[in-house]
């Protein structure tokens, strides 16, 4: 007998073991036929263990009764160890000899086979999903013109066989000369051979042994022969390389070949490509309650869902996370969410007998050659979800050449993912659970390799992020002695070449910058912790991220201290303060920090510092309310801007003078002042400040319409300081003006991506609306309101909600515009903004009759007013209430649009 007549017998009597010793084979044995039939069988389980150790020959020989791929397997598995010892051939045809009775019996023997095989795994039961897949394959292996070879692949776990196996049950009908299936191990150090598989393929199809060549061309050729006109559906299953499966795909137009390979096989020819994807979340909720019992999971959805999150979409993890469920209903679904949700315990969660998620990984993992290992391992070190594609050359310290051709054998094996958008490039992404595995494949080298490679890679964020810094303010850097760091230039592409490019980059970058500065804090790299922080907080300013900015920096802070660096402290108290005060989360902890950079920078001789501090104090006395200190502290700083020099600086000073003469209503100074922050603006190329320019412009050309007067004459016909009666405001130049303005503002400040001073333009022009009784108030303010949400303005809100609150009470929803008008009231922490909101509501108290509410109301007005300095009628409170105590007036264009 050859080797493959000895090895064929073998693996028959271990078919006969595994189905028949419990019946027929005992029956025989009592008989007389063999008394020590089951004793002899034993001894080749032994023997077969000693030629396949571990868990994998046990496991095979107990899956061969039930399945062909693994009666195929076995025989591969044997061949492939007495290939390379001799001896044991002569062993094994010794011990076949003592089972010649058995093997007499034909019955005992696989059935001869007919030629028509019916090899393919049964399609599980419980397959979820994956209908447009399913769709393209069967499409695709039925298509016109035959031969088609359609290839699916995918990330191990990711569940390409048994979306394969489905569509090949479907496909029966199509290809009724038989169906071929064979695991070609291609993950596993030595991948199925191709000479043995064609042998299989051929006896399957009713070649026998003797007539089927040696050699691996010789079998090809008779394949490809005996296929030529039969219409057989071929499965190539886990193919490991182009070339395995090349030999394997048949030469003829009537077979259909259906390929799954972790590797995207990209020089294969195929008629169908479809990269397997996780299931989305309805498909993954369905899959778990499945295999975890519809009625175990549903007695807690909310934990469900953290399951299906946290698993990802990968089916491999859906089911073993619910076969868990199943198997211990003790257990609830809550307590499981949990432990899955531990980064430490998760692979260890998702492991039940033996199927492993861990084990799926590290087989795609120990496939891959040393450098890619490095850089799967390295892709965890920062914790952020997904990094730019470039970041792989400062983590490996090679060129970007070497590190693109690193990366594409990574996407290659599927254990990265690359997303691209239209802004940010190519980005690397790893799944969750392939982080999870790459942090347990760090942990095992040594610490310095991680720490080595992710300050290479802060060094090149913080080159960027300077470059991207600069391009935000064409005047120049932010002064703030950033310079300690140890740099790396980024590639050339990853630096942004004009402003659009610098905000488009720090938003796609945001994310990964956070992580940056929290892994330099955590790995004590204080001058990385700080610089990088100090470098993004402009670009957080325009993003409105000021809870992050907020977070940051107080970490920034930390290792300032640890540095003792009185300078870099100083910087980002700067910094911290804006983001409080714009986020309006902590006013009074802004006011200390402006205040304490001011001193600093004052003791350090820093008049650069000293006037940007004392500029973003005065900032915030003026959205305080509190007109007087501010108009103080910004001339104080307008001073040092001037003798610098510093033009940008002095620009933002002049616009803020201007809103505080507004509010004075000394309107020419104000329109002086904004001239000269203009031309200093255009002349800085600082396109961001002319679009705040032109909003504050058109605030001013309205307001001295009106004098400043909170409502239109229909609401209010009494006195106003500087108040001519003008029942049509849209008749004065000045009003047209101020419309124009607001559109030049809207399209700058929108190109330039600033929402927030957007959003005030949107709220001057529903003011405009408001006051010549015009339906499209309403759309504005609906649009303000949302844009003053986006960005987490509550100011901006504020003065909103008051102007809604007049629409809704002249559309005859009197309740609901004092509600609103009292919400508003509540958000103002500015006296401005109250004293104007105090007088709306008192006019709307007065249109509902609560006279004592009116008169209390108008008290705060007064107060406010006075506090903040800005005009008021010279009138006692009791004339001045007999003016709001009237009905609200009606408009039948708001009535219509509400």
């Amino acid at each position: 007998m050859t080797v493959e007549e000895l090895v064929a017998a073998l693996v028959a009597l271990v078919i006969v073991s595994a189905k028949r010793l419990g019946a027929g084979l005992a029956n025989r044995a009592i008989e007389g036929v063999e008394q020590s039939v089951a004793g002899r069988l034993g001894r080749l389980y032994r023997w077969i263990a000693g030629r396949l150790p571990g868990e994998e020959g046990v496991a095979l020989v107990d899956e061969a009764g039930r399945s062909p791929a693994a009666q195929a397997l076995l025989r591969r598995r044997l061949l492939l160890a007495l290939g390379e010892d001799p001896a044991g051939v002569e062993e094994l045809r010794v011990l076949l000899s003592a089972y010649a009775p058995i093997l007499a019996h034909g019955d005992f023997l696989p059935p001869k086979s007919s030629g028509i095989p019916r090899q393919l795994p049964l399609a599980v039961a419980d397959f979820t999903g994956r209908g447009q897949e399913l769709a393209r394959l069967v499409e695709a292996a039925e298509g016109a013109g035959g031969g088609r070879v359609c290839l699916v692949h995918g990330p191990g776990g990711i569940g390409k066989t048994a979306a394969v196996v489905q569509a090949a049950h479907r496909l029966l009908p199509s290809f009724p000369d038989g169906q071929l299936f064979v695991d070609l191990n291609g993950v596993e150090e030595r991948p199925a051979a191709v000479g043995e598989v064609l042998g299989d393929f051929l006896v399957a199809l009713g070649i026998p042994r003797g007539r089927i060549p040696d050699d691996e061309a010789g079998r090809t050729r008779q394949f490809r022969s005996v296929l030529a006109d039969r219409r057989v559906l071929v499965v190539l299953d886990n193919a490991a390389s182009e070339r395995q499966v090349a030999a394997l795909i048949p030469g003829g137009s009537s077979c259909a070949v259906l390929i799954t390979s972790r590797r995207v096989l990209a020089t294969l020819a195929v008629d169908e490509r479809i990269a397997l994807p996780g299931l989305d979340e309805d498909s993954a909720w369905a899959l778990l309650r499945r295999i975890g019992g519809g009625d175990r999971v549903d007695e807690d959805p909310e934990a469900g869902k953290e399951v299906v999150r946290l698993c990802g979409g990968l089916p491999l993890a859906l089911r073993i996370a619910g076969a868990r469920l199943a198997t211990f209903p003790a257990r609830t679904v809550g307590s499981f969410a949990r432990d899955l949700a531990d980064d430490h315990r998760r692979l260890d969660v998702l492991s039940l007998g033996e199927r492993s998620v861990r084990a799926v990984f590290r087989a795609g993992y120990q496939a891959l050659p040393p450098l890619q290992q490095r850089a799967f391992r390295l892709l965890s070190a920062l914790d952020a979800p997904g990094l730019p594609a470039w970041a792989l050359s400062p983590l490996l310290d090679v060129d970007a050449d070497v590190a693109d051709a690193c990366l594409e054998g990574l996407l290659l094996a599927h254990l990265v993912q690359a997303r691209r958008s239209e802004t940010a490039g190519q980005r690397i992404v790893l799944h969750d659970l392939a982080r999870g595995f790459s942090k347990e494949r760090a942990a095992e080298q040594p610490a310095d390799e991680a720490d080595s490679a992710v300050r290479r890679l802060l060094g090149a964020l913080l080159s960027a992020a300077d470059a991207a810094d600069a391009r935000l303010r064409p005047a120049g850097a932010r002064h703030s002695g950033r310079d300690g760091a140890v740099r790396r230039p980024p590639p050339y592409d990853a630096v942004a070449g004009d402003v659009w490019e610098a905000v488009e980059w720090f938003e796609a970058e945001r994310v990964v910058l956070v992580a940056a500065v929290a892994h330099a804090h955590t790995r004590g790299w204080w001058k990385l912790c700080w610089e990088i922080t100090d470098a993004m907080s402009i670009a957080l300013e325009h993003q409105w991220r000021w809870d992050i900015s907020s977070q940051i920096h107080e970490l920034a802070l930390e290792a300032a201290d640890r540095l003792r660096d009185d300078g870099a402290r100083a910087a980002l108290l700067r910094n911290l303060g804006e983001a409080l005060r714009d986020g309006g989360s902590d006013l009074g902890r802004a006011a200390e920090c402006f205040n304490e950079a001011i001193a600093l920078f004052h003791s350090s001789g820093d008049a650069h510092g000293e006037s940007d501090a004392l500029g973003n104090l005065g900032i915030l006395q003026r959205q305080q309310g509190t007109l007087r200190e501010a108009a103080h502290t910004l001339t104080e700083a307008e001073r040092l801007f001037r003798a610098l020099p510093l033009e940008r600086g002095l620009a933002w000073t002049l616009r803020e003078k201007a809103v505080i003469s507004r509010h004075r209503a000394q309107y020419a100074e104000a329109f002086a002042q904004l001239d000269e922050a203009q031309v200093l603006f255009v002349a800085n190329a600082e396109t961001r400040g002319v679009g705040w320019i032109l909003r504050t412009r058109a605030d001013t050309e309205k307001e001295s319409v009106v004098s400043g007067c909170p409502l239109p004459r229909r609401w209010y016909a009494g006195p106003w300081p500087g108040h001519h009666v003008i029942c049509q405001p849209a008749q004065d130049p000045r009003w047209a003006a101020a419309r124009t303005h607001y559109e030049h503002a809207a399209q700058t400040l929108e190109a330039v991506h600033d929402h927030r001073g957007h959003t005030w333009v949107t709220l001057g022009l529903a003011d405009m609306a408001l006051y010549e009784g015009d339906h499209t108030a309403a759309e504005l303010i609906s649009r303000a309101l949302q844009e003053t949400d986006a960005c987490g303005d509550h100011r901006g809100r504020s003065r909103a909600q008051t102007v809604q609150a007049l629409l809704h009470a002249e559309a005859n929803r009197l309740s609901d515009a004092i509600r609103l008008a009292e919400q508003a009231l509540a958000g103002p922490r500015d006296h401005v903004s109250a004293a104007q909101a105090s007088f709306r509501l008192a006019r709307l108290y007065g249109a509902a009759g609560r006279h004592h509410d009116v008169l209390h109301t108008l008290q705060q007005s007064r107060a406010h007013h006075h506090a903040a300095g800005v005009p008021f009628p010279d009138l006692a409170d009791a004339e001045l209430c007999r003016t709001l105590n009237r009905p609200a007036p009606r408009t039948s264009r708001f009535r219509r649009h509400q």
